[in-house]
């Protein structure tokens, strides 16, 4: 979609756009269903390795949300993630019944909600906007979703979306009250959750080395000495004598252009809360 549209807005609908941009949705259904799996297959072993504990995260830490939240939503509902392609990585639907009744369907782990697949659905929407999408019953392309209003939101980390979530409440339920909701659940995954995964933490840290071009080496003690470990530790824990450890610092610190373990360590923390903010 090419038409310009407002940056200030909180969210989108459909009610945004004229008949021409909403045909846009059905053009792409018809025209472009394999394109989102050709881009997957061009992905390279590390793209695909970075991509995998990204959705691990994004898994881990929606399921914490949902224990968190879940009693606290009073009528049924269903909960996608989806990676940054629209495909369902995980679903949580609040009882049986919708459970049933999204495998019915169709829906579940592997299906995609981009344009090409289904049409003018709430992710569909948000990954077009990059913002969260909002579209009741009606208003969506595939008749399976008619009884459904639906709120998404992108999953920011790092400034980069990495994944959307979606919450759907049957079409009598006022949406327009699940948008905080839906804001809560995405700044709470992204910010909260995310940020204290132990496995991604990792992986952002071995991008930063990459960034820096570190060898294997200088990653295998610069992430002990950023946990604050002596060269002496360093040098006993890699086999290597205290002084090739010193060598190795000195290296590190001239590739990060840093003088100290402090700014050695600031350098690789990360900033609070960088994430997407949604005015």
């Amino acid at each position: 979609m090419t038409a310009a549209h407002d940056q200030t807005k909180m969210w989108y609908s459909p009610e945004d756009f004229n008949k021409e941009q909403i045909d846009f949705f059905y053009e792409a259904k018809v025209s472009g269903s394999s394109q989102a799996r050709e881009e997957m297959r061009a992905q390279s072993f590390r793209e695909t390795e970075q991509n995998s504990i990204y959705h691990k995260a994004m898994i881990s830490s929606l399921h914490n949300e949902m224990l968190k939240i879940s009693s606290y939503i009073s009528v049924d509902f269903a909960v996608f993630l989806t990676d940054h392609t629209g495909e369902i990585l995980d679903l949580h639907p609040s009882s049986p019944e919708i459970q049933a009744e999204l495998a019915k369907a169709g829906l579940g782990v592997g299906t995609s909600f981009a344009k090409q697949e289904l049409g003018l659905n709430a992710v569909s929407l948000a990954m077009e906007m990059n913002s969260i999408g909002v579209v009741k019953g009606m208003e969506h392309t595939n008749p399976i979703f008619f009884d459904w209003n639906c709120v998404c939101s992108p999953l920011y980390s790092e400034g980069v979306i990495q994944g959307y979530v979606d919450i759907s409440f049957y079409r009598g339920q006022p949406i327009e009250l699940a948008i905080p909701l839906m804001r809560q659940i995405a700044d709470n995954v992204s910010g909260k959750w995310m940020r204290s995964n132990p496995e991604l933490q990792l992986l952002k840290l071995e991008m930063i080395f990459d960034e820096y071009g570190l060898t294997g080496r200088e990653k295998d003690v610069a992430q002990s000495w950023l946990a604050e470990k002596s060269a002496l530790y360093i040098s006993n824990e890699l086999g290597i004598s205290e002084g090739t450890v010193r060598n190795v610092i000195k290296s590190i610190y001239n590739k990060m252009n840093v003088s100290d373990r402090w700014q050695f360590i600031k350098k690789l923390s990360p900033e609070p809360a960088n994430q997407q903010t949604f005015l």
